[in-house]
């Protein structure tokens, strides 16, 4: 375990720089980083510089709280708060002649007097001397009397909560009983961070074997909340005896937390040598702003002082797996700590909390939540907590939550002749009918809708229960997407059963007709089984357009069936198991007789498997190129025919995905090393089409899809810039709704996906083509597999 000795100090700890900021393997605390160079090289400034952590406390965290003199405060006219009045007195009692200097609040019965009178009758000297050391046994008696008197008053003492006997002996409650009490014995100076240092040079050592507290290594609060909810996950499975939901409990884990931590940091190349900070027991009433850009914090222990509130700025912490805030002066929490979703344990206990934040039920990891100790919170929360537990509180919470304020329409911005934004004329989308489009023009809608066997509550834990219904996310999807208007409309994670007794009249009721695809695993399905399959939809306006062909391309199947396609392990290992699919219709506009190829397809979603995405868009270009020899004289004229490609890549802008397609080639990408696809690894992709992303005027837009532990830009709209040009864009999506939530599906927004709108013109020079009348019959829209 890689954490540097603690320097023990008698008395109480003063601060000094960092002295108590641990850092370190799995402890997650160790030894003072003033001499290290990397902290300021990481904050772009030299050693010495940026968020030095001793800098930043001497500077920020302990000013206007308890970092000057009491006779400079004095003499500023300021008042003298009680943290510097219990150093000056300490400071007093230190110098008085006599005063023991290890522990100076373990104040010894003085042995002179009685000395002297064992030795006979006193003199004047001697007598003058056991005047000197009464008055001065008399001021340390005054000034001790003092210390213990400014120390119990400032410890808050808060009564317990009054619980109704119907629950006061619930599981739940007497787990919140037994861990304040484990609480209020923690409230000793940097309690956790000598737990690190103890546990670091020994693990037998115990914390502290002078600790009145008692509390041995492994039996801090959070090793002992652990093993309550270890043996209430236990009792549970052996009660239930169901083995088909069984969860692992935290003994069955091959990986501790902390571990884990430890693994993601080294994954992320993340040279962050300590992720804990604990300031606890030091009776601070103000804590610094400045203490919460330390964005990489996991724990944070502030218990054991004076705070009345808590910073706003502490949702910049979402790192936090561990918030201590008890035995505070606290009457409320803001509600931005609801956007801590990754908090597992958070103790409140000893405060005087009336009630919580209805955004706590965004809490999705929380497993334990303290408030004992706050009696007059809000009963209502104290008999959801003792019956149904935190999680069961948290569900309240989300589900019961007042409904926040819709998002503002997304603006449609409009792209101007010669490819520029014109943001200064964007209106919201909804006082613009995109179906009034030019002769020579299109829109075109791509959609990830969230297949209802995929938005599971154990999936979605932050989206309330009601807004999670299928039927309820069904009505929300169709007012969107109908609500748009647009002539092409591409949606991904359509059920089969959906799109047949659903999708298909409702499209065709409002003017569509639609070919879908599901993905290859339905093959091997019972036909029952089979329509829960998902897959890729596209519907387009009959007034606006004619079905020419078609090609459903399953990308295994290709790679499978076709003698290019080297055989390799690889291949067979990582890409052939996989049944992801497209779906490429050739359209007629109607309007000026162009031909429009569309493509829609829904890549594999394993950030693990960016080698096989790239494959299965190198399998998408080489079928799009065989599309479009079939419908141009020449192989000059592949870059004439208008080809739109959307759907849900699932890659970000740095990918191989992404590179290949934006600019036509891509070799030696760090997504493909190691991998070996015959050709198209060692001589690298490339595809003859000149494409580009329908945003690339605007930039991509922040994300296209927003979840708490993921948000990326993975939707793409790419178009073949020769023939079309893009005319309008639908934009963001509205930034004051999104603060407020950690991550989509919610109310207002029913997928985890957002659409993406484009409206293209086909340039004049194609324009101009005869229109072509086909009867494609009556059953020539879809094929359902």
């Amino acid at each position: 375990m890689n954490v540097a000795p603690y320097k023990s100090s008698p008395g109480t700890p003063q601060f000094q720089g960092t002295q108590h900021i641990y850092q370190g393997g799995v402890s997650g605390y160790g030894g003072p980083m003033n001499n290290d160079p990397y902290y300021g090289q990481q904050q772009g400034k030299g050693p010495g510089e940026g968020l030095n952590p001793s800098k930043l406390m001497a500077q920020g965290m302990y000013n206007n709280s308890m970092g000057q003199p009491a006779q400079m405060v004095q003499s500023q006219g300021t008042p003298v708060n009680h943290h510097t009045q219990l150093q000056a007195l300490q400071q007093q009692l230190q110098q008085i002649p006599g005063t023991p200097q290890q522990q100076p609040q373990n104040m010894q019965p003085i042995q002179g007097y009685s000395n002297m009178l064992s030795q006979g009758q006193p003199n004047q000297h001697q007598i003058q001397q056991q005047q000197i050391l009464q008055q001065q046994e008399q001021q340390r008696q005054r000034l001790q009397q003092n210390i213990s008197q400014m120390t119990q008053t400032g410890t808050p003492q808060h009564a317990s909560i009054n619980v109704d006997s119907s629950i006061m002996g619930s599981t739940h409650w007497q787990h919140q009983i037994k861990l304040e009490k484990v609480s209020q014995a923690s409230n000793s100076p940097h309690f956790y961070a000598r737990s690190a240092a103890s546990a670091s040079r020994s693990p037998l050592e115990a914390v502290n074997n002078n600790d009145p507290n008692g509390l041995q290594q492994g039996s801090t609060l959070i090793e002992i909340t652990k093993s309550v909810l270890s043996s209430v996950i236990v009792e549970e499975e052996f009660t239930t005896g169901n083995n088909e939901h069984r969860r692992p409990i935290p003994a069955q884990r091959e990986i501790d937390e902390e571990e884990e931590d430890q693994k993601n940091r080294i994954r992320e190349n993340n040279a962050q040598l300590w992720t804990g900070l604990d300031l606890s027991g030091q009776k601070l009433s103000f804590v610094s702003p400045r203490l919460f850009n330390l964005q990489f914090l996991r724990r944070l222990f502030l218990n054991g002082n004076m705070l009345t509130e808590v910073p706003r700025e502490i949702l910049n912490l979402k790192s936090l797996r561990v918030l201590d805030l008890s035995s505070n002066l606290l009457k409320s929490v803001p509600p931005e700590m609801g956007m801590l979703f990754n908090l597992k344990y958070l103790y409140l206990f000893d405060n005087e909390l009336e009630s919580l934040p209805w955004e706590f039920g965004n809490l999705e990891s929380l497993q334990f939540l303290g408030i004992e100790g706050n009696p007059n919170i809000d009963q209502k929360i104290v008999a959801t907590l003792a019956k149904k537990g935190t999680r069961g509180l948290i569900i309240h919470l989300r589900d019961d939550a007042p409904r926040l304020e819709p998002p503002e329409a997304r603006k449609w911005i409009p792209i101007g002749g010669d490819g520029e934004p014109e943001l200064k004329d964007s209106k919201p989308s909804t006082e613009i009918d995109l179906s009034q489009s030019g002769d020579s023009e299109f829109t075109l809608m791509s959609y990830n809708t969230l297949c209802q066997h995929y938005a599971t509550a154990k999936m979605y834990k932050y989206t309330p229960s009601w807004a999670l219904n299928w039927e309820y996310r069904r009505n929300k999807l169709t007012e969107e997407i109908l609500g748009y208007k647009s002539q092409v409309i591409c949606l991904q994670e359509v059920e089969t059963m959906t799109y047949e007794d659903y999708w298909t009249p409702l499209m065709e009721k409002n003017g569509y007709k639609g070919v879908f695809y599901c993905k290859g695993r339905a093959k091997t399905m019972s036909e029952k089984n089979a329509k829960k399959v998902d897959g890729c939809a596209t519907f387009f306006k009959v007034s606006s357009f004619k079905l020419l062909d078609k090609k459903l391309v399953n990308y295994s199947g290709v790679v499978m069936t076709e003698d290019k396609f080297k055989k390799t392990e690889d291949l067979f290992n990582r890409f052939a198991n996989k049944d992801n699919v497209a779906l490429i219709l050739v359209l007629q506009h109607i309007t000026t007789g162009s031909k429009v190829l569309v493509a829609n397809t829904h890549l594999h979603w394993d950030p693990e498997y960016n080698d096989v995405k790239t494959m299965q868009v190198a399998v998408l270009l080489d079928e799009l190129q065989r599309m479009v020899r079939k419908y141009s004289k020449s192989r000059d004229d592949l870059n004439k025919v208008p080809m739109v490609i959307c759907g849900d890549f699932n890659s970000q802008t740095n990918s191989a995905v992404y590179e290949l397609i934006s600019q036509g080639s891509s070799k030696n990408h760090e997504d493909m090393t190691g991998r070996d696809y015959g050709k198209f690894t060692s001589e690298g992709f490339a595809h003859p089409f000149h494409l580009s992303s329908a945003y690339d005027c605007l930039g991509e837009l922040p994300f296209t899809n927003f979840t708490p532990t993921f948000t990326e830009v993975i939707d793409y709209v790419w178009y073949s810039t020769q023939p079309l040009s893009v005319r309008g864009l639908l934009g963001e999506e509205d930034k004051k709704y999104t603060k407020k939530v950690i991550g989509f599906p919610t109310g207002d927004c029913p997928s985890d996906h957002i659409p993406l709108i484009a409206r293209f013109e086909i340039k004049k020079q194609l324009a101009a083509g005869k229109k072509i009348r086909v009867d494609f019959g009556s059953g020539g829209y879809s094929r359902k597999t």
